[in-house]
């Protein structure tokens, strides 16, 4: 343990003890102090919001779509990722929720994948947890909402099972 730790601690229960610190401490300390105020700041460029959420689809990719993967993705620390979204107006959990959300919407129109291959695509523990979620964002059950956007890709005017006629 450093010296100063040290006598800072013991100073501590002892009421009488006027100075915590040793004269050598404190010159250690107020140098230390001073080489480091002396030193510029690193400049770090700030990623555009696009960037960040391509960062985000490609931590989806690999599995790994937390702050800290896409923080790394992106060569910038997971909290200043997290101040320049939020001076962006918006939060990883709030990206990462839409990009999900969006994914889904197109995964379950487009393709006949099971509601489970769909889940774990997107990160998710289960299908419930993902039905959960697209529910609470959605107002309306995975499921219904596929089979609702199936329905109205359906041209309005033929009933269902109809063929299209070809050539009237």
């Amino acid at each position: 343990m450093p010296t100063i730790w040290r006598n800072y601690l013991a100073a501590d229960g002892q009421m009488g003890r006027q100075n915590a610190c040793s004269l050598e401490d404190q010159f250690s300390i107020e140098g230390a102090w001073a080489s480091r105020s002396h030193q510029p700041m690193r400049a770090v460029r700030l990623p555009s919001f696009q960037a960040v959420r391509a960062a985000i689809v490609a931590s989806l990719r690999h599995g790994d779509a937390t702050l800290d993967g896409t923080a790394r993705a992106l060569k910038i620390s997971g909290r200043t990722l997290q101040r320049h979204l939020g001076r962006l107006g918006t939060s990883h959990s709030e990206m990462l929720a839409g990009i999900r959300l969006k994914i889904a919407c197109r995964l379950l129109v487009d393709s006949s994948k099971p509601l489970s291959d769909i889940a774990k695509f997107l990160g998710y523990s289960n299908a419930s947890s993902f039905s959960r979620s697209f529910a609470r964002l959605m107002k309306i059950q995975p499921v219904v909402y596929r089979r609702q956007q199936r329905d109205g890709k359906r041209d309005p005017a033929r009933p269902r099972g109809q063929p299209h006629a070809i050539g009237r």
